[in-house]
């Protein structure tokens, strides 16, 4: 386990080890969304990942909820909750205005990359990303705890959502990257 950053000594709580989670509405009082559209059709690069987990025996909502047969989402996850920024101090903040861009510099490492070496950028990313999630099982970091039952508006013994488990769902999706095992992969297949 590596030593905190000086920052985690000046009150802010620093993730130094241990198991990744969801988000979790104890922790920040939101969860991760996730879940299938009512509209898109399923893609075929993700059709047997959705199809694993609609059949692993994991607790599902009430099938009137969702429609399994269509577009799952997320794809992929990051930090979604007490990452620190710095706008005139540092303060944490939370959600897909903090995950997203994570996510998107490490694509941009891996654009980097390609392009340094006189190859073309990745571009439509998503059937990318599963091929790499099944061919490299140091590439994501698989969530396998936590939930999206609970939403902003609260959390009650009624609220229905998914939970996460071994390999994809519609929590975490494919999971958090290692933007280290996801650059070798890139100088090894592209």
């Amino acid at each position: 386990m590596a030593s905190p950053p000086p920052i985690c000594n000046e009150g802010f709580q620093c993730a130094n080890g241990g198991t990744e989670v969801s988000v979790s509405y104890a922790q920040s009082y939101f969860a991760s969304g996730g879940g299938f559209s009512w509209y898109s059709p399923v893609p075929t690069y993700q059709k047997s990942v959705v199809q694993k987990y609609l059949t692993s025996g994991v607790t599902l909502p009430p099938a009137s909820y969702y429609n399994g047969t269509n577009r799952a989402f997320p794809d992929v996850s990051a930090i979604g909750s007490a990452c620190l920024i710095y706008d005139g101090g540092p303060q944490p903040v939370g959600g897909t205005s903090c995950s997203s861009p994570i996510f998107s510099g490490v694509v941009g490492l891996l654009n980097n990359w390609l392009t340094s070496n006189g190859k073309a950028p990745l571009g439509f990313l998503n059937g990318f990303l599963y091929k790499m999630a099944s061919e490299c099982s140091d590439c994501f970091q698989d969530i396998t705890s936590g939930d999206n039952l609970c939403t902003e508006d609260g959390c009650i013994s009624t609220c229905e959502g998914f939970y996460c488990t071994t390999g994809w769902d519609p929590v975490s999706g494919l999971g958090t990257p290692n933007a280290g095992a996801m650059l070798q992969y890139v100088k090894n297949n592209l």
